[in-house]
């Protein structure tokens, strides 16, 4: 194989991981739409498209014209997922805390300026909140990446809000830069940071760092509940235990 040829592989191996990031955020997408946030032309969407549909990597609406991410991603998750050390490692204290407070907890990580979901345990409740795992989240309206955040310096804050889209979620969306850079203080002073219905309307979120012997966040884990049970007073009471979960873990990754 010639390294024109390499080369061209490479690319086209690149352009297909775009656009599963980018349904991983916005699915289900038409070809338009995802052209357009990936800077992949039409008849390269459109082959890659077909490939990953024939492997079951996506899934195509033959009425809409839309696709969605297929169900042997769910299968490369929860492989991954079963072998990660840091996962499983984690999970015992999120299993904890699920069967304390009853609610959806999450674990994830900040990637390439995003949110990356790693693992979630779901509440029981009817009414509850939900998350996919693997899927991409921005960092500046969840609480997981507010945390990461407010255990960075502020250059590497910076860095990390580069690409942010600051565009409004929900009417209580932060608008800038700035208005985060404001709050981290107040969530480092605390130990945790909080989404409150930032992300999503009805819905609030504390969460706290997972640190290294150095001080680095290594991940976080969040607790996520209807904003009808979650009060101020259970949401302070969530804090601390998640203070003092990912100090523990900390001690123990570390």
């Amino acid at each position: 194989m010639t390294n024109e040829r390499r080369s061209d592989g490479v690319n086209v191996l690149v352009k297909a991981l775009d656009i599963l990031d980018r349904m991983a955020t916005d699915a289900p997408c038409t070809v338009a739409h995802l052209c357009q946030h990936t800077g992949v032309t039409k008849p390269a969407a459109y082959r890659i498209l077909k490939t990953l549909d024939q492997r079951g990597y996506v899934v195509r609406d033959e009425v809409r014209r839309e696709y969605s991410l297929g169900p042997a991603l769910y299968g490369l998750s929860r492989a991954a997922r079963n072998s990660t050390d840091l996962v499983r490692l984690i999970r015992p204290a999120m299993q904890a805390l699920h069967e304390e407070f009853g609610e959806t907890v999450n674990l994830g990580v900040v990637s390439h300026g995003q949110v990356l979901y790693l693992d979630a345990i779901e509440s029981a409740q009817r009414l509850r909140t939900t998350v996919q795992i693997a899927l991409r989240d921005n960092i500046h309206t969840t609480a997981l990446g507010k945390s990461i955040l407010a255990a960075l310096p502020e250059r590497e804050v910076r860095e990390q809000l580069v690409e942010a889209d600051w565009s409004p979620v929900t009417p209580n969306t932060l608008g800038s830069a700035e208005e985060l850079l404001a709050d981290l203080p107040r969530f480092r002073a605390q130990g945790y940071a909080v989404d409150d219905e930032e992300n999503e309307l009805g819905s609030r979120c504390v969460a706290a760092s997972i640190l290294d012997s150095a001080g680095r966040p290594v991940a976080a884990i969040s607790v996520s509940a209807p904003t009808s049970r979650m009060t101020d007073e259970t949401l302070v009471a969530i804090g601390e235990r998640l203070v003092e979960t990912c100090k523990q873990l900390g001690n123990v990754l570390t």
